[in-house]
């Protein structure tokens, strides 16, 4: 690694987190400190750019204590998106989403008309909402429905918000987010209308999840609990709870950047450094078995 390129990326993420990160004192911190290691030829030693990026985003995550900042190489150069699209990390991000189901890993009927759902990321809603909704109407005749986030590493608020409100009737307010220099919240909430059929909020609803549960994972599972309408069984959550967007400082360098904290309408709060607390605490190897079981004892029961 050329002394220039180091320059050059220090300094443009010097000036993102200054201007963008959450918390301003934080970020003035990390600025402040991220200047005196370049100043000293602190990262002069990484030979590859893989490696420069984790020395990074090592002293970001220690410097914040939050999981969130990353900095990543790409030898791929980034191709700038057109005017008014949102930024990505990938080139081919259509491609990519289309690879992966939109984020739906499997959809299956368990025995006793259970449904399950396998999320592992909660694609931007306007690639994802149409296989959300054609999913979420093929469980919706289920008598209980499972949603596993034990491999969700998070996504899109309002992709969050799509979910749920195939699980509510009326208009429900979720969490909301408090951008850094903003004096509004931006709130979201379930939609009034939404395509397909709705499972409704009369029948459980179970979220399985690992301690890499994540971000906009970690949100669904807060927003859902707090309004007491799923049972949340697993281990405590990763703990990401602020708001990102991608930046790209160079273009081989990302950023991925907190720029708003989220607030909970009901505990006035957020899972932040403390996770998601699951309602039956058990090894995420054995959550689904678990669930499924509170499921068919639940239906016994009815």
């Amino acid at each position: 690694m050329n002394t220039e390129t180091i320059f050059e990326l220090i300094s443009q993420l010097r000036h993102e987190i200054a201007t963008r990160y959450v918390f301003p004192e934080v970020a003035e911190s990390i600025s402040s400190f991220l200047k005196s290691k370049l100043r000293d030829g602190g990262y002069a030693a990484c030979d590859a750019p893989e490696d420069l990026a984790a020395a990074i985003t090592d002293d970001l995550r220690r410097l914040s204590n939050d999981e969130h900042l990353r900095v990543r190489y790409f030898a791929e150069p980034h191709r700038p998106e057109t005017e008014g699209d949102e930024v990505r990390e990938q080139n081919d991000r259509q491609k990519h989403v289309e690879g992966m189901g939109f984020g739906i890993a499997r959809i299956e009927f368990l025995d006793g008309n259970i449904g399950y759902l396998d999320i592992r990321e909660l694609v931007e809603l306007q690639r994802s909402a149409e296989s959300i909704s054609a999913a979420m109407t093929l469980l919706a005749k289920c008598e209980a429905l499972i949603i596993d986030l034990r491999k969700c590493c998070g996504g899109d608020p309002a992709t969050v918000a799509w979910l749920c409100s195939y699980l509510f009737k009326a208009r429900t307010n979720l969490s909301a987010l408090h951008l850094r220099e903003a004096k509004a919240l931006v709130q979201f909430h379930t939609h009034d209308w939404v395509p397909g059929q709705r499972f409704g909020e009369d029948k459980p609803v179970y979220l399985l999840q690992a301690h890499y549960t994540f971000s906009g994972a970690e949100m669904l599972a807060y927003d859902l609990q707090a309004l007491g309408r799923a049972v949340v069984v697993g281990e405590t959550s990763g703990g990401g709870a602020h708001a990102c967007q991608f930046v790209w400082l160079t273009p081989h360098f990302s950023l991925l950047l907190p720029e708003a904290r989220s607030i909970n309408p009901i505990t006035q709060t957020n899972w932040e450094k403390v996770g998601v607390k699951p309602d039956v605490d058990v090894g995420a190897e054995d959550a689904l078995a678990v669930a499924a079981k509170l499921a068919r004892d639940g239906m016994a029961q009815a």
